[in-house]
C-alpha cells in the first residue's frame, strides 16, 4: 500500500501489517512504530489497520526492501549495547570489591600482568566512550526531530533589549542541546521542568564527558579516563534514555500520534494512533506474494 502526500500525490510505501494493534508482533525495537489507522463513523469504529512504513535501497538490478528504522532507537540501541558490554567487563574483570589489582600481590610475570590489565582497561574505556557519545547523540536527534517545522524560539539578548527569533533550522544549528532540553522541548511537549528531575545531574556529567571525548585537549591527555571508574558512571550513560523516557511519559497521554517514540522507551504496545482515515489518501499497489504493480 502507498500513502499519498498532499503536495504531489506521491507517497511512502508501507505494509498493512495486521488489522488490530493487539495482533502486532514487536520483532525489533529499533524499527519505527507502525501507525494504527482507524476509521470512525458516527462515533463508531468501522475499520482499522496497522500500517508499517517501508523503505528500500536500490542496487543495479535488484532492491533491498525493509521496514524503516527509528533514528533515535538505533542510537539508543548502540549506546545500550556498549554500556552492557562495559558493565560486563567491569563486573567480571575490574570491580575492586571482587578483584585485587595490586601489582605487589600479582603472581607470575608482572610485566605480562600489567599488559593484561592494560588491555582490560582499554576495552572498558572503548565501550564506555561509545556508550557516552551515542547516548548524547540520541538526545540530539530526539530534540531536532521533536521540533515542528513551523516552530519559532524567541530569546532575549541581555543588556541589548532585543529579541532573537530562531526557526527550526537555526535552532538545530545554533542552540545548545542543554538549552533545547530545558527550554524548547518542555514547551513543545508541555511538560514539567527537566532540571528538577533526578537524572538531570547525570546528563550534565554526560555532556561534559562527551565534550571531553569529541574536543580533546593535549593538556588533559588521558586524565579524564579516570572519571569512567566513578560509581555513578553507568547512570551517566543511561541519562540520555531517561530524558527521552521523561518526555514520553509526560506527553504520551496527550498525543499518541507521534511516530518519533521508539519501542525502547516504553514497555507496552502503545501505538501512534490516528482516526483521520481517508481512502483517497491510500493506494493499494500490490502485496507480499504477488509483488508491486508496475
Amino acid at each position: 500500500m502507498k500513502k499519498k502526500t498532499k503536495s504531489n500525490g506521491e507517497g511512502k510505501q508501507g505494509l498493512v501489517f495486521c488489522v488490530y494493534p493487539e495482533q502486532y508482533e514487536i520483532f525489533d525495537t529499533r524499527i519505527n512504530k507502525p501507525i494504527c489507522i482507524k476509521k470512525i463513523e458516527g462515533g463508531i469504529e468501522v475499520g482499522s489497520m496497522v500500517y508499517q512504513e517501508l523503505d528500500q535501497i536500490s542496487f543495479k538490478k535488484k532492491s533491498l526492501l525493509y521496514f524503516q528504522p527509528n533514528n533515535v532507537a538505533i542510537l539508543l540501541s548502540i549506546s545500550k549495547r556498549f554500556l552492557n558490554e562495559a558493565k560486563s567487563i567491569f563486573e567480571s574483570k575490574i570491580d575492586p570489591n571482587k578483584f585485587d589489582h595490586s601489582l605487589d600481590n600479582a603472581k607470575g610475570d608482572r610485566k605480562r600482568y600489567l599488559m593484561e590489565k592494560s588491555k582490560i582497561v582499554c576495552d572498558f574505556i572503548e565501550n564506555i566512550q561509545i556508550s557516552i557519545v551515542f547516548s548524547y547523540t540520541a538526545l540530539e536527534a530526539f530534540c531536532n526531530l521533536s521540533i515542528p517545522d513551523d516552530y519559532e524560539y524567541k530569546t532575549e539578548i541581555k543588556n541589548k533589549g532585543t529579541i532573537e527569533v530562531y526557526d527550526k533550522k537555526a535552532i538545530e544549528r545554533w542552540i545548545p542541546l542543554k538549552e533545547k532540553l530545558c527550554k524548547i522541548l518542555p514547551e513543545i511537549y508541555q511538560t514539567k521542568k527537566l532540571e528538577n528531575q533526578i537524572f538531570w545531574s547525570y546528563y550534565v556529567i554526560l555532556e561534559k564527558y562527551r565534550n571531553d571525548i569529541i574536543h580533546q585537549k593535549s593538556i588533559e591527555r588521558t586524565e579524564f579516563y579516570k572519571n569512567y571508574f566513578r560509581k555513578d558512571l553507568f547512570n551517566v550513560c543511561q541519562s540520555g534514555e531517561e530524558i527521552i523516557k521523561f518526555f514520553y511519559e509526560q506527553h504520551s497521554e496527550k498525543n499518541k500520534t507521534n511516530p518519533l517514540w521508539p519501542w525502547l522507551i516504553n514497555k507496552g504496545k502503545e501505538f501512534p494512533l490516528t482516526t483521520d482515515f481517508k481512502s483517497e489518501n491510500f493506494e493499494v499497489v500490490g502485496n507480499l506474494y504477488e509483488g508491486i504493480k508496475k
